[in-house]
């Protein structure tokens, strides 16, 4: 299994506010901008969409272990199937830690080309979270 980790990203939202927020699925159509994508579909457990290099590409919740740890499991290209991984973890000053692991199974072809792309997605999906103030407007 080849795994990305993201840096951590600091949200100032409390855990439990993050964690509400991010196990709903719905509430993921914030973060996916219209323009890149197709057939958008989302509800509460999970969503599908189109994007042109990677065909549908959809995202289930998988497991949540209360205001710590949120796993998403996913399928593109109709053959790879991913983990994405949220920790969650509180500061001192009541607000989040929030980084990111992605998984999945690459043979060595696989895992050099899609290698940069991968921490890209990470490290825009984690300025996104930074910059996002929504977090308390559920869907």
């Amino acid at each position: 299994m080849t795994r990305f980790d993201s840096r951590s990203a600091k949200v100032n939202q409390a855990p439990e506010v993050i964690f509400d927020f991010a196990t709903d699925l719905r509430n993921f159509s914030r973060f996916v901008p219209a323009s890149s994508f197709t057939d958008l579909e989302f509800n509460q457990n999970s969503c599908s969409f189109r994007a042109d290099t990677l065909g549908t590409v959809t995202v289930q919740l998988k497991e949540k272990i209360m205001y710590n740890k949120i796993v998403f499991t996913g399928n593109a290209l109709l053959q790879n199937d991913f983990l994405i991984t949220v920790f969650l973890q509180e500061t001192p000053d009541k607000y989040s830690e929030k980084k990111l692991s992605f998984e999945a199974e690459m043979n060595p072809f696989l895992k050099m080309a899609a290698s940069e792309p991968v921490r890209q997605f990470l490290d825009v999906l984690v300025k996104e979270i930074e910059k996002f103030d929504g977090w308390g407007k559920m869907t």
